[in-house]
């Protein structure tokens, strides 16, 4: 019996790029799905949650890491937000002193978009995340990372099985101690690894992390599988088909799929 199906929806970082280039990994920014039972788990809104087709029978629930653009310009577009009355629940801590929706109503509003988050047809609550709890049968455990203003990481757990999903996050030893204790055992790790090392090298402090780093932290916390996400933008197919093979490790494609 599968526990959580894990579907790739977008990986990019920064920015939604397009192209004969970008097929293969996708060109959409992040967001991934989480099925369990009748739980429809979104984690982040970004571009990639435009072509999410939602059951019509489940329960929807989006966990934001943060507010960064890239994680949330999909939202405005989600087709479950159309549909009259259907409960959506909205996660998400505090940033730069603004609650959720104070947050989203700065960009889902006028002049930005012609109407706030409460005027679509469906049912929007939001919520600050707890440190743990619980969406149907689904632990939500949380750890705050290592990013500008901050980004949650979540692990989901159900059933024994769990996935741990840390993006936006740039390695220090305290930051990659708490995430590896955090992981410890996990089934499926998603890590932000934007740069390579030459790269971090001039991007030091912009929050996100490297391929070693993050085999490092898998290492620690005796996963069971490493996925690499938050693609540099205009990092092509050929260049990451390169970055997989050199570390044996797979980077995210658009529309796999993980059964755990």
């Amino acid at each position: 019996m599968t526990a959580l199906k894990f579907t790739v929806l977008g990986t990019r970082g920064s920015v939604p790029v397009e192209g004969k280039n970008f097929s293969r990994y996708g060109g959409a920014t992040s967001c991934y799905k989480v099925s369990a039972g009748k739980e429809e788990i979104y984690l982040d809104a970004g571009s990639g949650i435009v072509s999410a087709l939602p059951a019509r029978d489940t329960n929807i629930t989006i966990l934001l890491t943060h507010m960064h653009l890239d994680h949330l310009v999909g939202l405005p577009f989600f087709i479950a937000l159309t549909e009259k009355d259907r409960p959506i629940d909205i996660y998400s801590n505090k940033r730069s002193g603004l609650m959720p929706k104070e947050a989203i109503d700065r960009l889902i509003s006028n002049p930005f978009w012609p109407c706030k988050i409460e005027n679509y047809p469906a049912k929007v609550s939001f919520h600050l995340l707890p440190e743990k709890f619980f969406i149907g049968d689904v632990e939500i455990d949380t750890l705050e990372g290592s990013h500008p203003e901050g980004s949650t990481i979540y692990k989901l757990t159900r059933q024994g099985k769990s996935l741990v999903y840390a993006t936006d996050f740039e390695h220090n030893p305290a930051a990659c101690e708490s995430l590896a204790a955090f992981s410890k055992g996990c089934d499926l790790l998603l890590y932000d690894a934007q740069y390579t090392a030459e790269e971090y090298e001039r991007y030091r402090g912009y929050g996100h992390s490297i391929p070693q780093e993050g085999i490092k932290v898998a290492d620690a916390a005796g996963v069971k599988k490493l996925v690499f996400v938050h693609h540099a933008p205009l990092r092509n197919d050929e260049e990451l088909a390169k970055l997989e093979s050199t570390f044996g490790v797979s980077f995210a494609k658009v529309g796999d799929e993980f059964l755990l």
